[in-house]
Parts: C-alpha cells; sequence; structure tokens
C-alpha cells in the first residue's frame, strides 16, 4: 500500500508513530533516537514533538522523512509491524518458502561466554527476534539431528539471501552429527566460532538438512529443493 506522506491522514501518522516505537524497541533507540536519525538532528521539531507525533499531529513532511529512514535502513523490522508499508521489492519467493515451511524453535543459537556455550533464549514471540547479539560476538549454532545428516545454510540480510560456506575448505555444505549438535565444526573436530562483524541489524539464518546429500539446494532456490528434506531457521538481531 503506497501512502502520500504529505497528504498522510492523522491515523496513518499515529501508526506511524506506533511503528516506529516498536521498530526502535528492537533497536535500543527511543522514538526521539529514531526520530533524529531520520531527521538528521537539524530539524526545528519544536517542543512537545513526540507527543505530537503520538497522537498522529507529526507534520506529514517529516512523516515522510521518519517512514523513509525505516524503510532504507531497516525495512525487514518494519515489515514485521506493517507489512503492507514496506512490499518486497522483488519476490522472494526462497523467503516466502522458509516462512512457510521452516520449522522455528529448534534450531537455536550459543554464545561463547568464557570458553562456556550459552543459550540466548527460546522463541517467545514471532514479532520479535530468536537472538540478540553485539557485533563481533562469538556464536555457534546448534541443532539436534535425529541421524547424521547432510546440510547446508543460507542467510538473509536487508531482503538478500547468501550461502554460508560453512563445510571444509569454504565449502557451503557440510555434515552435522548425531552427537555433536553443535556447528560448525573445523577439520579438527572443534567448534568453529563465528561473529558478525559489521552488519546491523535483523539476520535470518535458514537451513537445509536431509540423510541424502543430492536434496540439498545448491542456492536458495524452491526449484532447487528435494523432498525429504528438513528446514530450519532463526532470527538474530545484530546490535552495536
Amino acid at each position: 500500500m503506497d501512502i502520500d506522506w504529505l497528504a498522510a491522514s492523522e491515523e496513518e501518522r499515529k501508526r506511524l508513530y506506533a511503528v516506529t516505537r516498536d521498530v526502535g524497541k528492537i533497536l535500543n533507540m527511543s522514538v526521539e533516537q529514531v526520530m533524529d536519525a531520520a531527521l538528521g538532528r537539524t530539524a526545528p521539531i519544536g517542543t512537545d514533538y513526540v507527543a505530537n507525533f503520538r497522537k498522529g499531529k507529526i507534520r506529514r513532511s517529516f512523516a515522510k522523512l521518519i517512514y523513509e529512514w525505516i524503510a532504507e535502513q531497516h525495512v525487514d523490522l518494519g515489515r514485521k509491524y506493517e507489512e503492507s508499508w514496506f512490499p518486497q521489492t522483488n519476490t522472494d519467493a526462497w523467503g516466502d518458502y522458509v516462512e512457510k515451511h521452516g520449522l522455528r524453535g529448534q534450531l537455536q543459537i550459543k554464545r561463547f561466554t568464557k570458553d562456556e556455550l550459552n543459550l540466548i533464549k527460546k522463541v517467545k514471540d514471532r514479532d520479535t527476534p530468536d537472538a540478540t547479539l553485539k557485533l563481533c560476538e562469538e556464536f555457534c549454532f546448534f541443532l539436534r539431528a535425529d541421524a547424521n545428516v547432510h546440510a547446508i545454510g543460507f542467510e538473509r540480510y536487508k531482503a538478500k539471501w547468501h550461502v554460508m560456506p560453512l563445510g571444509e575448505n569454504g565449502s557451503p555444505t557440510f555434515q552435522l552429527q548425531r552427537d555433536e549438535p553443535h556447528f560448525p565444526i573445523g577439520a579438527s573436530g572443534a567448534i568453529e566460532r563465528l561473529n558478525e562483524e559489521s552488519d546491523l541489524d535483523m539476520h535470518r539464518f535458514a537451513f537445509v538438512v536431509s540423510q541424502n546429500a543430492n536434496d540439498l539446494p545448491h542456492k536458495p532456490d524452491i526449484k532447487d529443493i528435494g523432498q525429504d528434506t528438513k528446514l530450519h531457521y532463526v532470527d538474530v538481531f545484530f546490535s552495536a
């Protein structure tokens, strides 16, 4: 749904306030901080501007800038709270497939703390990330398998999917061992540590597993996935 923010109604601006507040909570930013980021701190916003925003009385030109900031910087978060305002620019068939057929809650993130692995948290709310990590914080994945299986991982960031090279020598495929649910595992048999160095915001990690390696997709494409597979995903928010 396209909105002409320069002609937006009070109700639409009230809804934008709610989206701004909810996105800000995940980003650990106040409404004021989101407004500062969107408006560049130079706009003469006057007094009681947050109260006016909450009532839907914010200037339409400011509403336009705030919407555009969310759409450009945090579109995945915006889509969680007002999907019709933040449509996907291209048909994301793989993303839709993960959302509809993927299992959430079994694939987990574990943080390295003083050389110990700690589960961050379990899924409580579909509108919140499964885990929150800081940039450069070390982590690994955790997924229990009934038998030794072949796997491949994909990562989505800002609506684009990428293959994850978690196998030996940068291979995209690897084996998940029944007796070792942590991964990736290095050539020495030790758990390898992962971290995100620079890309803030929400990331989705999706793993396809199968006892038959030929069933694994080689890229994020629904035409490439075999029938005897399981798909698991986890949403992780990386903060500064």
